[in-house]
């Protein structure tokens, strides 16, 4: 029976920090910088929104003036470890990207949170070593 209870708490507890990864924000990015097998390339002006809701997460911006906008479902969230939501801590999203072509690519998206300085990378599943990496500047959470 001390199991059981055991078990239902840690399976609450699981449940409720994976619904801390799903809470509706929109965040401001202000650089990125292109990553190529694990080598961070020179930094890039970019003024963008990341917003995470309703089980997508959907950036538009733009590159050298080209407007960039990507939808990206949410198909599980592989990690949700936060002390602060969006501060402090890390998720791993995987999850289905359209990037306006109409075909969809396997991809993973990892926030990083540490001492306030907010991090989200764009990767594909298939390359994990190179991707898109953007510095959060401002985040605006909804209340539930």
């Amino acid at each position: 029976m001390k199991k059981l209870c055991m078990l239902g708490v840690f399976i609450g507890a699981s449940l409720t920090g994976f619904t801390q990864c799903e809470k509706a924000s929109v965040s401001k990015t202000s650089t990125g910088r292109f990553i190529q097998e694990n080598a961070k390339q020179p930094d890039f002006p970019f003024e963008g929104t990341v917003t995470i809701g309703n089980g997508k997460i959907i950036l538009n911006g733009n590159i050298a003036g080209q407007p960039l906008s990507i939808s990206n479902t949410i198909s599980n969230v592989a990690l949700c470890n936060w002390k602060e939501y969006l501060q402090n801590g890390q998720a791993v999203y995987k999850v289905s990207t359209d990037k306006g072509n109409g075909n969809l690519e396997n991809s993973i998206i990892t926030i990083t949170g540490k001492d306030g300085k907010v991090k989200i990378l764009f990767t594909s599943e298939s390359d994990e070593k190179s991707g898109l990496e953007l510095d959060i500047v401002e985040t605006q959470i909804e209340k539930t």
